[in-house]
């Protein structure tokens, strides 16, 4: 089911005993495990045990799950990576999710959606799973109002698109940008373009992110042209060289992979616009390009680090080298 669904469902009360959260959102996990403790527990002390394979043996997790003590405490349980348990215990972990024990809750945290194994499957079929992706733009939208909101703020819609550009890798990271902008708005109620533009972190990154589009989408003039007036203002070659080899270095990724990269696993510094173009860009250039390109930023980094040298010709010139 979708988060927007089963937060519903608790809100009326209707807790369920087990959880499966699929998704590497962070906050959204976060967010899920908290709206469950408070109706849960209410005015109660909340008891909440945070439970970890590779800190725990098998057993120990099992123990906890089951014991119950005569006043029948209130527990929630929360239990990351289940995938990594072994042996009897998947069993028992099977065996507690068709009969959980009453007043405790379990939740099930796996941040890859893709079930891989025989073990999730068996689980996902016994519990009930809730999404905890990163959401899709529209869906995005609707988060960043809803955090605007629980500050008090409205925002023109084009804010939220562009907060949502910056900083829509993640609800945690666009929640993150939101508070900054908000405490930037002071007491105003409306949160407008011209607040946005004084917030200097903010205009950095808008740049930066149109910068790279027209790079990825050989548009010399206007990478020329962007690049020279980032290198005036914000920027210098030494913080670019970090993005600029993050995203040539995904495009040669997409293009090894033949149009079916799915993207890197690990954290990537690059805005999610740029991201969700990089199959896209990739078939504007040829591996002996990018690879080039990377090659090309290994000597700009190092002529930087031992030699005097001018950010915007280096920039120039790396420009004209990919499309010139």
């Amino acid at each position: 089911m979708n988060i927007k669904d089963a937060l519903n469902a608790i809100k009326t009360g209707n807790i369920l005993p087990v959880y499966f959260l699929k998704g590497n959102d962070h906050f959204l996990q976060s967010f899920f495990i908290e709206r469950v403790s408070n109706i849960f527990f209410q005015d109660m002390p909340v008891d909440k045990t945070l439970m970890l394979p590779d800190d725990m043996k098998g057993k120990a997790i099992i123990d906890q799950l089951t014991v119950n003590d005569l006043f029948a405490t209130k527990k929630l349980f929360i239990l990351r990576n289940p995938q990594q348990l072994r042996g009897r215990v998947i069993d028992d972990l099977l065996d507690y999710c068709k009969s959980p024990q009453e007043n405790h809750i379990l939740i099930l945290i796996h941040d890859d959606w893709i079930i891989k194994s025989k073990f999730l499957t068996q689980l996902q079929k016994l519990t009930n799973s809730v999404d905890v992706q990163t959401p899709f733009k529209t869906e995005m939208k609707k988060w960043a109002n809803f955090f605007l909101k629980e500050k008090s703020k409205r925002a023109d819609p084009l804010i939220v698109d562009n907060l949502i550009e910056i900083a829509g890798d993640s609800l945690g990271h666009l929640n993150n940008e939101i508070e900054k902008v908000c405490i930037w708005a002071s007491e105003k109620d409306l949160i407008e373009k011209t607040d946005i533009e004084r917030f200097t972190g903010w205009k950095r990154e808008r740049q930066r992110w149109e910068f790279l589009l027209a790079l990825g989408s050989r548009d010399l003039k206007n990478s020329i042209l962007l690049g020279k007036s980032i290198i005036s203002a914000n920027e210098t070659m030494v913080t670019l060289i970090y993005p600029l080899t993050s995203m040539f270095t995904e495009l040669l990724l997409a293009k090894y992979e033949n149009g079916t990269f799915s993207g890197s696993s690990g954290y990537v510094p690059l805005p999610p616009s740029i991201k969700k173009k990089i199959p896209q860009f990739s078939r504007k250039f040829n591996e002996t390009e990018l690879e080039s390109s990377l090659e090309y930023l290994g000597h700009i980094d190092q002529r930087q680090k031992t030699q005097f040298s001018n950010d915007e010709t280096d920039l120039i010139q790396f420009i004209l080298h990919v499309i010139g």
